[in-house]
């Protein structure tokens, strides 16, 4: 079971997300600008362009909710107390809409 998990976080849900952002032509061009550095990340993440995102959302590979953060420009995002793992991290727009989800590996 948890293998099937990690084959759709890591191989479907991308496509998804993808496929979906492809309906909104503003989504694509904020998609192909947002970044997470560093990664793998330590003790914090950072984005390198925060206009037109609401929130960041980190879940784990099984889906749970592990840190929620408001962007704001030239901000890092504590992440020191999450495990070593793989995580998703969802960027959300100011609408709520969701503009990508990238993986992230915290070390």
């Amino acid at each position: 079971m948890r293998k099937i998990l990690l084959f759709i976080s890591f191989f479907c849900l991308p496509f998804l997300v993808i496929g979906q952002s492809q309906k909104n032509s503003n989504t694509i061009s904020v998609q192909k600008i947002v970044k997470i550095y560093p990664n793998p990340a330590f003790n914090f993440i950072g984005l390198n362009n925060v206009s037109n995102v609401g929130s960041i959302i980190i879940y784990n590979l099984v889906g749970r909710k592990m840190k929620k953060f408001t962007p704001q420009e030239g901000e890092r995002y504590d992440i020191a107390d999450l495990p070593r793992g793989m995580y998703l991290v969802q960027l959300l727009g100011t609408d709520g809409k969701v503009v990508t989800t990238q993986r992230m590996s915290k070390k």
